[in-house]
């Protein structure tokens, strides 16, 4: 019977020595390997890196090892597929596209006489201002505010006498334009204007028109050009003719005998987006 149980005892010893080896192993094994995800968490959280499953910039931070500055180069790697197509990044439309638009416009006058005026001849003068307009479309509004001169020269007994009326003009203009302001264009221009008389002079010396009536004019105008375009803006040329039609003392007229031509060139640019 003794030796039965001392031949169980040698049978059994080395298996239960070897299941106890086991059962020790396996705990310290996990411990370790938690106690290693711990810290990695810990160092994670201290420096502000959140993991990102599935994504590049998640799997480089999971790594041990790695900077700080390693960690926010790859996220930024990884995020700038996605910020680069977002609507908010695309490139932005172009500043062609914007429905206001301002510039300026110089040049010269000249009346032309629809019925030769005896002793009376046409001399050039200048125009000078500043041009709005708003749409972006083919069709635009175009209202302008411009001070301008108009001169003549007048024959008496042989003498010269150059006179000039200085106008403050403001059309109000509708401009058909062609093709599209991403490129060159042509265009037209017409509406009416208002005016008023500032001022007059004979020889260079100013004359006043203080307590003068029909100070207050208006007309129609009409002109044809191109806008070329030039950096963000379009350089103008244009050719246009104002046909007065009256004033406020003596009411609408057709009869008058003048067409108030003016030739200018200008700069027109674009004011912020759409």
């Amino acid at each position: 019977m003794k030796s039965l149980f001392s031949f169980l005892a040698l049978t059994l010893l080395p298996i239960g020595l070897s299941i106890a080896q086991s059962t020790s192993t396996t705990p310290t094994s996990t411990t370790t390997s938690g106690s290693t995800n711990r810290l990695q968490d810990l160092y994670d959280e201290h420096h502000g890196i959140t993991k990102k499953t599935g994504s590049t910039a998640g799997a480089s931070a999971e790594k041990p090892g790695r900077t700080k500055s390693e960690r926010k180069a790859d996220e930024s790697s990884a995020n700038e597929s996605t910020v680069g197509v977002s609507p908010s990044n695309q490139p932005s439309m172009d500043r062609n596209l914007s429905r206001t638009r301002i510039g300026i416009r110089a040049g010269v006058t000249y009346p032309f006489f629809l019925e030769k005026a005896v002793g009376v001849d046409p001399a050039p003068g200048f125009v000078g201002g500043l041009t709005f307009n708003f749409g972006s479309g083919k069709v635009s509004f175009q209202p302008e505010v411009n001070y301008t001169r108009y001169n003549q020269n007048k024959n008496l007994l042989g003498f010269t006498l150059k006179e000039g009326a200085d106008v403050l003009e403001v059309p109000l203009l509708l401009k058909i334009s062609s093709g599209t302001y991403a490129g060159s264009r042509f265009f037209v221009n017409v509406g009416p204007y208002a005016s008023y008389a500032m001022s007059a002079s004979e020889d260079g010396k100013k004359v006043s028109l203080d307590g003068e009536k029909g100070r207050f004019g208006f007309g129609a105008a009409a002109g044809i050009g191109a806008a070329i375009k030039a950096g963000p803006g379009h350089v103008t040329v244009e050719v246009r003719g104002l046909y007065p039609l009256g004033n406020t003392d003596n009411g609408f007229s057709t009869d008058s005998k003048t067409i108030l031509g003016q030739g200018t060139l200008g700069y027109i640019f674009p004011l912020g987006g759409r």
